[in-house]
């Protein structure tokens, strides 16, 4: 499966086996001063970015939520599937003669031309169903590719029967006070709150950015001193192939080609600069003397109960461990007293 929206169930867009879900990511050990020495990471100047909001930022945004509200109406006139048509279709991928659940969905919306259903680069499915009608079966054979991270069903052969249901068109509902009214906060179109949360995320996002210029900056400017081993650089590929395997498998790719077409680097480049970053922070944090307690993290777990919706503490711990909620608190702290140290133009 990949990107697409179901109006029944929302499946997973991989497939994962138990053993896939109960791996978890296992830090590499190093010891950062053997492998990099800091270089200047006080008193650097940075471009900073910008805050501005324009009149085309509002209406951007106002128009981007109407395209989120679309809707689907179905065409009865036309029964020949054309390039770049919606369609509503059930799938069933059947491997070794036997359906996969995991794979398959029923009342799907799905776009020509996004690649839905793609899985094998080689394979266009969307292009398999141009020239279908409203009614037909279009069976695709195609072999999982073998390094696809789903080990259990990697390099098998399948078979992915999409049934037509029918071709649709995309209903964008007007842009009025009434659209703004029902799904914000807002009551207008033109009120200032629309302008105020642009705003506040336009500078949550010039911190995010001035950020990661910082940490770029800091990156150049440190020293490689000697090369990872093989062994340690095989445990970071694997660890991101742990953290990365939803997201790819969302967009229906390898996390190897995920990672090279997100980060235009190889899988194992990836996991050398990784650990150099890896390095790179710990000795930040030597440096700079940050420590997290744990009543911060108990702090943090507060957070995500009382402002992301989480029920209690049990339920935070089953979404994200202590140890990542440690080093996000880690990497944030670190930030803050970095950014202090650094002139932003």
């Amino acid at each position: 499966g990949g990107c697409a929206t179901s109006k029944s169930s929302k499946k997973a867009a991989e497939a994962t086996t138990e053993a896939a879900q109960q791996a978890k990511a296992t830090p590499v050990k190093l010891n950062a001063s053997e492998y990099v020495k800091l270089g200047q990471y006080k008193g650097l100047t940075i471009k900073g970015a910008s805050t501005k909001v324009t009149d085309q930022d509002v209406e951007d945004q106002v128009n981007e939520l109407a395209q989120d509200n679309a809707s689907y109406e179905e065409i009865k006139d036309r029964k020949t599937v054309q390039k770049d048509d919606y369609l509503n279709v059930d799938y069933t991928t059947t491997i070794n003669g036997k359906e996969n659940s995991d794979y398959s969905d029923s009342n799907l919306d799905m776009h020509l031309g996004d690649g839905n259903l793609n899985v094998d680069e080689n394979v266009d499915f969307d292009e398999k169903l141009i020239g279908a009608k409203v009614g037909d079966t279009v069976t695709i054979e195609f072999t999982f590719p073998e390094d696809y991270d789903d080990s259990s069903i990697a390099g098998k052969k399948c078979e992915l029967a999409v049934s037509i249901n029918m071709i649709e068109k995309e209903v964008i509902p007007e842009v009025n006070d009434a659209l703004v009214k029902e799904n914000t906060d807002c009551k207008t179109v033109k009120e200032k709150q629309v302008r105020d949360s642009l705003v506040s995320d336009k500078k949550s996002e010039a911190e995010q950015t001035n950020q990661e210029t910082l940490w770029n900056k800091i990156m150049d400017n440190a020293t490689q001193l000697k090369d990872f081993s093989e062994a340690d650089i095989k445990k970071e590929v694997s660890n991101i192939k742990i953290e990365n395997k939803e997201m790819a498998g969302y967009f229906g790719m390898s996390v190897s080609d995920f990672i090279e077409q997100y980060y235009e680097m190889s899988l194992e480049d990836y996991a050398k600069e990784n650990l150099k970053k890896q390095c790179v922070q710990d000795l930040l944090l030597k440096e700079n003397s940050i420590e997290i307690t744990d009543a911060d993290v108990d702090e943090e777990i507060q957070y995500y109960i009382d402002e992301l919706g989480y029920k209690d503490k049990k339920e935070v711990l089953s979404a994200i461990s202590e140890d990542e909620i440690h080093s996000e608190l880690q990497y944030t702290k670190l930030m803050d007293a970095l950014m202090k140290e650094t002139t932003i133009k």
